[in-house]
């Protein structure tokens, strides 16, 4: 590999290796496997005293989406020479069939999730994560505003908690920042089969 060292361009670099991808594949398969036994236990344990296709409908998507996704192994892994030199348990031997990707520097961030506009921002150095939320639109009803991550463009994923991405903080551009359900949310309409009124 050549690798412009561009200390701009290494933060987004993307590391793809075959053998990572069978191991996602078969850790979804796992995953679909343990959702459909809950839900055929659920069912046959009488857990559901009302039951419906707003209840089912993205149980089943999930595990069908599990079961069909083909994961492309991505795998975070350190390419900053000065980095590598002073850590060597950072790096890394390639194997045939690797593929190293170095981008060009975005210039956004993404917010995705349970936000009113997910969308991509041009990237501001000082703005926060709770910023780009409040630019998006903010949390809707469903937000799990406690366990906020951002992804960041070397494919690592971080918990935004206080002060972790807080006003002229380190969060790059071409970060993505997922705002996802509350689970408490989803155990409500699985046990009692009823969309809350603001789903209705």
């Amino acid at each position: 590999f050549k690798i412009d060292n561009d200390p701009r361009l290494i933060p987004g670099a993307v590391f793809l290796r075959k053998e990572v991808a069978d191991q996602q594949k078969a850790a979804f398969a796992r995953t679909a496997d343990s959702l459909e036994r809950n839900l055929v236990n659920m069912l046959s344990n009488g857990s559901f005293t009302s039951i419906g296709e707003f209840t089912l409908t993205p149980l089943t998507r999930l595990i069908d989406r599990l079961r069909n996704e083909e994961p492309a192994g991505r795998q975070v892994v350190e390419v900053d020479y000065l980095s590598l030199k002073s850590d060597p348990f950072a790096n890394f031997k390639v194997r045939n069939g690797d593929f190293l990707f170095i981008p060009t520097r975005p210039g956004s961030v993404t917010v995705s999730g349970e936000v009113l506009n997910a969308t991509t921002l041009k990237y501001e150095p000082n703005l926060s994560a709770d910023e780009y939320i409040n630019l998006s639109g903010g949390f809707t009803d469903e937000a799990d505003k406690a366990s906020v991550f951002a992804i960041q463009p070397n494919g690592n994923a971080e918990i935004v908690r206080g002060g972790l991405f807080a006003k002229n903080s380190n969060l790059l551009p071409g970060t993505t920042i997922v705002v996802p359900r509350n689970s408490r949310y989803l155990d409500a309409i699985s046990w009692t089969g009823v969309a809350p009124a603001s789903c209705k």
